[in-house]
């Protein structure tokens, strides 16, 4: 019999974001392997009247998922907490110097702002450069409040001209096994340039 001690995975993917954008929902779409899931019911439900649009649960740790690519390559895939008030659980993994994808909601106005918040609350020039963004919620819709894409680049420019902006569905595997391809060649580019 033998023992394993540590990660058997060669890379790390990390998802970061506000909460209920579906980080947990990509972790559990792409992994190979039953998911370790630090989700619990957020006490404002368990207490309190529950609203329609309010997430019943809320991710409190690092949930983790495996995925092997299609070159056999193991990776970790890591959901991290939305609250800010779990950002230690967050700089742990951003620290590792994981594939980072920043999760955000495509269809609302605020997340062009929020999008440049959370990666000022992520890191510095050094997790940028390892960072992309994908945004959820961007079906086809008569929305005019909706923002497009070239509202997102102009605002995430200063961090990184080129930071790579994608549209995905988190529920969706072919979707999220793009993001995550995307993130891992971003990864293995920074590392060239270094």
């Amino acid at each position: 019999m033998h023992s394993v001690l540590g990660s058997t995975t060669q890379r790390q993917v990390a998802f970061v974001g506000p909460l209920g954008v579906g980080k947990t929902t990509a972790v559990r779409a792409i992994s190979d392997v039953p998911v370790v899931s630090t989700e619990v019911i957020r006490s404002s439900v368990a207490v309190g009247p529950k609203r329609a649009a309010e997430k019943p649960t809320t991710t409190v740790g690092i949930d983790y998922g495996e995925w092997v690519t299609p070159d056999g390559t193991r990776v970790g895939v890591l959901g991290t907490p939305g609250q800010l008030r779990f950002a230690s659980a967050r700089s742990s993994v951003v620290a590792r110097r994981a594939s980072i994808v920043l999760w955000g909601f495509g269809d609302r106005p605020e997340t062009v702002e929020e999008m440049a918040e959370w990666l000022t609350r992520i890191g510095d020039e050094t997790v940028w450069a390892r960072t992309i963004v994908a945004l959820t919620r961007r079906e086809a819709r008569e929305d005019e409040a909706m923002p497009n894409l070239g509202d997102f680049r102009a605002r995430l420019a200063p961090f990184r001209p080129d930071m790579p902006l994608l549209e995905a569905d988190p529920r969706d595997r072919d979707q999220v096994v793009r993001v995550v391809l995307t993130a891992l060649d971003l990864n293995d580019d920074a590392k060239e340039s270094a």
